[in-house]
């Protein structure tokens, strides 16, 4: 059994699914009613509030999956984002869960692959319509596997069903940008054997902060960490990401052109994709890309020493993207951060561009 495979249960309630639909489209943020539920688990003395993120998956049984349909006509990830639209859904939760406490809704790396393995074989006999759901529920896990889709607010105690514990989830809140889980599986283990990751203080607050620069809407007070802590994890990730072949790199670094965002600490932190900088350095084939010169040292990982450089710097809202980004010499680099003469900026975007 795939643990935390079957986690949502239709809402069952003498209210009816559109009452929530009403009571929910009058709350004009999420915050409003966390700050409402942090009130209330407080007042109870019910203890410490609980964060979890709950890592919702897919069956590898092909029957299975036509059950869904055949039951519901949809999955796990259409009911979520189905429920999103009116702030409240019903799913399973940790038996110690109380209301207040905070879930943070991921759709699990495994499930992309898990469905493509069950559906990797459909028998004619079970018809076109079943096949076209069969795509579409590819086409979804595709987009959301190893994503963090949004976060809500337990509202209930939780209750068995015979086999989950099952609360209403209010508070409902989707991220208008996905999180995906190589964005922060440097501080969370996402458990692979269990649906459910518990997060500490710290956990959290560090994700608040990642959620934030992606969605500036959502948690904007968040604290990002000390600027040390950040330059070292990204150079971790930029190292890690340098051990993939070039050409498999330059894919992954293509996808995540976006432009980059920052927060306040003692100075504007921007973040920036690894991948991308990886990609750049090993372009660059351990030269300089505006003098020339080969890279005046190698670093402590057997590297050419180059610093990546945004030609259209961030803080004037350049894209962080192979199509923006070079790798140069510290001198060079400084240079381009004291002079940026235009004819500089016009031999590096032409550098790249061959």
């Amino acid at each position: 059994m795939n643990v935390g495979v079957v986690s949502y249960k239709p809402i069952e309630s003498s209210a009816g699914y559109g009452s929530y639909k009403a009571k929910w489209k009058q709350v004009s943020s999420a915050v409003v009613i966390l700050d409402a539920m942090i009130t209330f688990h407080s007042n109870q003395g019910e203890g410490k509030l609980m964060i979890f993120i709950t890592n919702f998956n897919n069956s590898r049984d092909l029957m299975e999956i036509k059950q869904q349909y055949d039951d519901y006509k949809g999955t796990n990830i259409n009911f979520l984002l189905d429920d999103f639209a009116i702030g409240h859904t019903r799913w399973s939760v940790p038996k110690k869960a109380t209301p207040g406490d905070i879930v943070v809704f991921m759709c699990a790396k495994e499930a992309r692959h898990n469905l493509g393995m069950a559906v990797s074989s459909v028998p004619d006999s079970y018809g076109t319509d079943f096949i076209n759901f069969v795509e579409k529920q590819k086409n979804l896990y595709r987009k959301y596997s190893g994503q963090l889709l949004g976060y809500g607010i337990v509202s209930s105690m939780p209750e068995n069903d015979g086999k989950w514990w099952m609360a209403d989830i209010d508070g409902l809140l989707q991220f208008h940008n996905t999180v995906p889980i190589d964005d922060f599986n440097n501080f969370i283990f996402v458990s692979r054997t269990s649906s459910i990751t518990y997060l500490n203080d710290e956990q959290w607050d560090r994700l608040k902060w990642i959620i934030s620069q992606k969605n500036h809407d959502i948690f904007p007070e968040a604290v990002p960490p000390e600027k040390t802590i950040l330059e070292d994890e990204f150079n971790k990730a930029v190292k890690k990401a340098s051990e993939k072949p070039i050409d498999e790199l330059r894919i992954i670094a293509e996808k995540k052109k976006s432009k980059a965002s920052s927060s306040m600490l003692r100075a504007k932190v921007y973040h920036r994709d690894p991948s991308i900088a990886a990609y750049v350095k090993k372009r660059a084939d351990g030269h300089c890309q505006l003098c020339g010169s080969s890279a005046p040292f190698i670093d402590k990982n057997g590297d050419p020493y180059l610093e990546c450089h945004h030609i259209e710097w961030l803080s004037n809202g350049g894209i962080d993207s192979i199509d923006n980004c070079v790798a140069l010499c510290p001198n060079c680099h400084r240079k381009m951060h004291i002079v940026n003469s235009d004819a500089d900026i016009q031999l590096l975007k032409k550098r790249i561009s061959n």
